[in-house]
């Protein structure tokens, strides 16, 4: 069995999850994948809020990033289907990295048709890494999950889509 899989936000997610049967592949908690990448990091802090933190106009805000390091003042955010489908969502998230980025953070977002791949790894977080993560020969979607599909993203989420989609080309 590969053991690297299907990237969910946290292990506890990924085992209710359960396996994949149209690949026969499992998922992965993010927190596995970040302790892979960074071996060395042991600081990272799952959906809390960040102390001291200023919104645009330096006033407080509470935000809680999926997962935070301030050893890598680093900020990763899995992005699931809501941050596609949801203009709300979509449009909070562009302001939450914008008041991430103002506060020093590195913000890197993970979108949910984004495997992490050696090669995926190396342009989301300039590391090399030796041993291969998510196969790259494994399609990110697969044509049996719709509701994952594009025609089921609202226009706002088809338009980030595609941005995201040509940044990592």
């Amino acid at each position: 069995m590969i053991p690297y899989g299907f990237l969910r936000e946290t292990t506890a997610d990924a085992e209710k999850d359960g396996f994949d049967k149209e690949f026969n592949l499992c998922r992965t908690g993010l927190e596995i994948y970040l302790a892979k990448i960074f071996p060395n990091i042991h600081d990272w802090i799952h959906d809390k809020a960040i102390p001291n933190l200023k919104d645009l106009n330096n006033k407080a805000r509470r935000i809680r990033p999926d997962y935070r390091s301030e050893a890598l003042k680093m900020i990763v955010e899995f992005d699931g289907l809501p941050h596609y489908n949801q203009v709300l969502s979509i449009i909070k998230d562009e302001e939450n990295t914008k008041i991430y980025e103002t506060n020093g953070y590195k913000v890197v977002r993970i979108p949910y048709f984004i495997q992490l791949s050696k090669s995926v790894v190396k342009q989301l977080f300039q590391v090399d890494i030796q041993e291969e993560l998510f196969d790259e020969s494994i399609p990110s979607l697969g044509i049996k999950n719709l509701a994952c599909l594009p025609a089921s993203l609202c226009p706002l989420g088809v338009q980030r889509m595609a941005k995201e989609k040509q940044l990592r080309n």
